[in-house]
C-alpha cells in the first residue's frame, strides 16, 4: 500500500474512487439545514457537555508517554497459510488491559443489569472517549482492532502505528467489550458483530474467516465486507439522499451505518441519535466528537449508497 511506484499510483486513483481510504474528506461545508441540522460546525456534541455513565481518570504523564498515537508499532513477519506476511503489529490489548479494564471493571455488574443496547450505548461512548483521550481526534490505524486480532500491515493510512483503530475495529469494539464482560452471549446472534460471535457463525453456518491479507483467515476480525453481510438491515439510503425523520426514528444504539468500505456506529447522547466512526468524512472533520446521525448520515450518502444493520433484538 505505500509503494511509490506508477502501479501503486493507478491502483491508488481506483480505490479513491470506490472510496476504500475512509479517512479522505469528501464533505462540504454544509449540510442540509431541515430536521434541525446545521452547518457542519455546528453539528457535533462536545464530551464536556453531556452526562456520560463510564468515566475515567484523566491521563497521567507516564501513560501518556506510553500510550500515544505517535509510537511506531513492532515489525514482525509471520508464515501464515503458507504465505509470509511481513508489517506493523498493533499492541491495543495491552491499552485495553492497562487503561480501559480497570474503568470498566468497576461498572461490569451495572452495565450487565440494563438493556443491551444501553450497555451497548454506553460503551461506544466510553470507548470512543477514551481512544480521542489518549490517541487525539482521528485515532485511525489501518488493521486496528481492540484485541489485536490482526496481521501485521505495511506502512500507509497509519498501518505502522502501534496504537488505534480503524472503521471496522471501532465499530465492533463495543460488540467486543460486550462480549468479554458476558453483556451478550457469544452462542446468539446479539454477538454476531464481536469476534467470538462470528467464529460461532461461521462453524454454524460454514462461513469462511478469509478477512486476513492474501486471502488468509483473520482470527474472525470483523472487517466491514463482513459486517455488512450480518445482522439484519433496519433501512437503507441513497446516494444522495439523507435519512428522514421516521427513518432516524428507527436507530438504535449500536446499530451500524455504511457499506463495505467504511463503518460508522450509532449512539443516543440525550434521547438523539448521534453518529461516531474512526476515520472518515464526518467526526474527524467535527473536532472528534458524536455528530447528529441525519447530518452525519447526508455527509456519508454524498458518495454512495448507506445500509444500516443490526444484531441485537429491535426491543
Amino acid at each position: 500500500m505505500c509503494k511509490k511506484n506508477v502501479l501503486f499510483f493507478s491502483f491508488f486513483l481506483l480505490v479513491f474512487n470506490y472510496n476504500l481510504f475512509p479517512q479522505i474528506d469528501f464533505s462540504d461545508d454544509n449540510v442540509n439545514t431541515k430536521s434541525g441540522q446545521g452547518t457542519k460546525n455546528n453539528i457535533y456534541i462536545p464530551y464536556d457537555s453531556f452526562l456520560r455513565k463510564i468515566r475515567f481518570p484523566a491521563p497521567t504523564r507516564e501513560s501518556l508517554e506510553k500510550f500515544n498515537h505517535k509510537i511506531l508499532g513492532e515489525e514482525k513477519t509471520v508464515l501464515k497459510e503458507g504465505k509470509v506476511i511481513s508489517g506493523y503489529i498493533t499492541n491495543n490489548k495491552t491499552f485495553f488491559k492497562e487503561i480501559m479494564k480497570p474503568v470498566l471493571d468497576k461498572y461490569a455488574d451495572e452495565l450487565k443489569r440494563m438493556s443491551k443496547h444501553e450497555a451497548i450505548n454506553h460503551l461506544i461512548i466510553f470507548g470512543h472517549e477514551i481512544f480521542r483521550t489518549y490517541f487525539g481526534k482521528d485515532f485511525y490505524r489501518w488493521g486496528g482492532d481492540i484485541f489485536d486480532l490482526d496481521d501485521p500491515q505495511p506502512k500507509g493510512h497509519g498501518g505502522e502505528l502501534k496504537y488505534g483503530l480503524d472503521c471496522s475495529g471501532f465499530a465492533s469494539m463495543p460488540y467486543q467489550l460486550a462480549e468479554f464482560y458476558g453483556i451478550i452471549d457469544a452462542e446468539k446472534d446479539e454477538a454476531v458483530f464481536s469476534s467470538n460471535g462470528y467464529e460461532k457463525y461461521c462453524k454454524t453456518t460454514g462461513r469462511r474467516d478469509v478477512g486476513g491479507r492474501e486471502g488468509t483467515s483473520n482470527n474472525y476480525r470483523l472487517d466491514t465486507q463482513e459486517l455488512f453481510d450480518l445482522g439484519r438491515e433496519i433501512l437503507r439510503i441513497e446516494k444522495g439522499s439523507r435519512p428522514t425523520e421516521e427513518q432516524l426514528s428507527l436507530l438504535k444504539p449500536g446499530d451500524l451505518v455504511g457499506r463495505p468500505g467504511h463503518v460508522g456506529i450509532i449512539v443516543k447522547i440525550n434521547d438523539k441519535p448521534y453518529y461516531l466512526e474512526s476515520g472518515g468524512w464526518v467526526v474527524p472533520k467535527n473536532e472528534g466528537y458524536p455528530c447528529e446521525a441525519g447530518a452525519a448520515m447526508e455527509i456519508f450518502a454524498r458518495r454512495g449508497y448507506l445500509t444500516v444493520r443490526r444484531a441485537l433484538s429491535d426491543n
